[in-house]
């Protein structure tokens, strides 16, 4: 059942099937060759796996995002990053990446920012000389901080599959985005140095405060939400909803740039994005389902500590594997997939869930840069106007000072005895 429902997914994939019905045809096929489970049983498990309180944070975070491109608030965001990093040595890669963290602080979602942000800044980087790949290789990795950052939707998706404290997730994830962020403006500061991209104009002290004033309505979404989870004030679904509230509030009377005519875009952009993300989620849950009728996890996690029990050698497989997974599939996809199979061989090894948890999702965010998918190198390169291929050479440093910070995180708690 084991090869039928993995191989039969891959297979399904290479030859060109969309991943959700590659996922649901798979599970089919598995469970009717080797089990007596009823297949009419698929459809509840399908509903029943989105019959979850925290997957409502989705829709929402993500109509939060759409109202931001829509209200303005995006633009002023960009204009504050501008005015704080951006007379810096490479300044616009800089501004890239702070506008992708603020922004990730609000929608949760990588492809989001990756589309959001690369329409406004990845022509602007190719007017001021920077080359189209290096444009499409920054925007797509600042993107994937999205993932780690709260509200990150993939975060949310863990912790319903592991039934862990998405509240912890998010505090967790609040100060490694930080950090990430940070390293990324310190490898576009050497890289521009090294290529001798240009700086920005240097902003004066009544520029720079007007910059601020405007982008600060903006910056109280994410401080909002998120205090508000981390005191308990709120759960993350309804902190959703009060980014959905803010963001309608700052749109349409504060900035007052939401018209009605930009509402039927909003909903959707934000319909296309939820209904996809929810299609992959439905189908998963049959995946997942199969995976545990035929004992699939247990079996795999039993091999894998037959070879050894250090916890050390156990994160360098899941790493592995998790980056080789990311590179060809749909994350949330495959959250909800290979939790059920390697959270027990973690916990059975002395891992905290939630460290387990970060790990899974950086090892996925880089997997959106990382051919032959990488789906937000994909839409940077669309937008810069090559192909993903011509990419590949300043993507390089980015993505080995992804894999360093994945090392950083994964072995750090570990080494100093955290846990």
């Amino acid at each position: 059942m084991g090869y039928v429902l993995i191989g039969g997914f891959v297979l399904l994939i290479v030859i060109g099937l969309p991943i959700a019905i590659a996922i649901a045809l798979a599970s089919l096929l598995g469970l009717g060759l080797f089990t007596d489970v009823p297949l009419a049983l698929a459809s509840q498990r399908m509903i029943a796996g989105l019959r979850s309180f925290p997957l409502l944070a989705i829709p929402l975070f993500v109509l939060a995002g759409s109202i931001m491109n829509a209200g303005g608030i995006t633009r002023r965001l960009i204009d504050f990053a501008y005015a704080i990093v951006g007379p810096m040595k490479g300044g616009l890669a800089a501004v890239n990446i702070v506008t992708n963290m603020i922004f990730g602080g609000i929608s949760g979602s990588a492809v989001a920012d990756a589309g959001s942000v690369g329409r406004v800044l990845i022509p602007q980087m190719m007017k001021r000389g920077y080359s189209a790949g290096y444009a499409a290789s920054v925007t797509a990795t600042a993107s994937t901080v999205a993932l780690v950052i709260p509200p990150s939707i993939t975060l949310i998706i863990y912790g319903v599959t592991a039934e862990v404290s998405i509240g912890d997730l998010f505090f967790h994830g609040l100060y490694i985005g930080i950090g990430f962020a940070l390293v990324y403006i310190l490898t576009g500061w050497i890289i521009a140095k090294k290529r001798n991209y240009p700086s920005e104009a240097k902003l004066n002290g009544r520029e720079v405060l007007s910059a601020f004033s405007k982008a600060l309505p903006s910056l109280t979404i994410p401080v909002v939400v998120l205090g508000g989870i981390r005191l308990g004030v709120f759960t993350a679904t309804e902190g959703a909803a009060v980014a959905v509230l803010i963001a309608l509030i700052l749109s349409g009377f504060v900035y007052r740039e939401l018209a009605v005519a930009k509402v039927r875009q909003i909903f959707r952009e934000t319909l296309m994005l939820v209904a996809a993300i929810m299609m992959i989620i439905a189908m998963a849950q049959i995946y997942s389902w199969a995976l545990v009728a035929g004992g699939i996890p247990q079996a795999i996690s039993s091999t894998m500590l037959e070879l050894t029990s250090n916890p050390f050698l156990i994160l360098l497989l899941i790493n592995l594997l998790l980056l080789a997974i990311g590179a060809v599939m749909e994350g949330n996809a495959a959250i909800i997939i290979f939790t059920p199979i390697l959270l027990p061989i973690v916990a059975a090894a002395g891992i905290d869930p939630v460290h387990f948890g970060l790990i899974v999702v950086i090892n996925l965010a880089i997997g959106l840069i990382t051919p032959p998918v990488g789906i937000c190198l994909l839409i940077t390169t669309k937008i810069a106007g090559i192909s993903m291929e011509k990419s590949f050479r300043d993507l390089v440093p980015w993505f080995a000072t992804a894999i360093g910070l994945l090392f950083l995180v994964s072995y750090g708690p570990l080494l100093i005895g955290l846990y």
